[in-house]
């Protein structure tokens, strides 16, 4: 009968033990490390943002549109009658196999129209051409691969820049006068700035800063008749404004 109440009072006291020593979350905005650079002797701390484990999904994106009437665009084109429209959406998916690191997948869709029902372009020897009636369309599916990695602000966790890197693969359609079908492999770089406005809740801005493609594409005239064929590697860099995504990201 002592031995059992002994066991008891054991165990009782030993529940409180273990609890205490359980690993408890890491909390976020701690220095995790430190970034220094043994030629400029700078350093900068580490703080965690998303840590090792992490689920996310998110959405982000970006729309443009404008219209004008007898209107001009530096002095190239007058009498411009008519707008355009430009739209960008991309549903991800993210997991951090380390702390502030993380991969991800994003789909891609985008779209964009154009229609000038009257304008002039100025050109040289006082020729003129007239651009009455013309209608661009452009259509683009796609899905990329990528990688962020964070950089904390604040001891909060609420603050963080980022960088992603992505491969991706897009199939476009243009069509005018004529249909253009291209496919094209890229690699982009974007900076961007994360926040979190609520615990598993934040909101990210991030523009295209360099992007490197492959792209191969066909065009056919109004009969379906393919008329000729391009293909080649290209690359720019800069800040792009068509390239700028605002979005959400919800973490599990």
């Amino acid at each position: 009968m002592k031995a059992r109440v002994l066991l008891i009072l054991f165990l009782a006291l030993g529940l409180p033990l273990h609890a205490q020593t359980s690993d408890a979350p890491m909390k976020m905005g701690v220095t995790i490390g430190k970034d220094s650079s043994k030629v400029s002797g700078r350093s900068f701390p580490k703080r965690l943002f998303s840590p090792k484990g992490a689920w996310g999904v998110g959405l982000s994106g970006v729309y443009l549109g404008a219209s004008g009437s007898d209107s001009n665009v530096m002095m190239l084109l007058t009498g411009i009658n008519g707008g355009f429209r430009f739209g960008r959406i991309y549903p991800m998916a993210t997991y951090t196999y380390m702390d502030n690191q993380a991969v991800g997948l994003r789909l891609l869709y985008m779209g964009a129209k154009a229609n000038v029902d009257s304008a002039t372009a100025l050109g040289l020897a006082d020729l003129d051409m007239s651009l009455s009636g013309l209608g661009l369309t452009l259509d683009c599916f796609g899905a990329s691969a990528f990688h962020r990695n964070w950089f904390g602000l604040d001891d909060k966790g609420r603050f963080a820049i980022f960088l992603d890197a992505g491969l991706s693969y897009q199939h476009l359609r243009f069509q005018s006068s004529y249909k253009s079908l291209s496919h094209r492999i890229a690699l982009t770089f974007s900076p961007g700035v994360e926040i979190f406005v609520m615990n598993f809740l934040s909101l990210d801005l991030s523009i295209g800063l360099a992007t490197g493609y492959y792209e191969f594409s066909s065009v056919y005239n109004e009969a379906g008749e393919r008329t000729g064929r391009s293909n080649g590697f290209h690359f720019g860099t800069g800040l792009s404004l068509l390239d700028i995504n605002f979005g959400f990201h919800f973490y599990l």
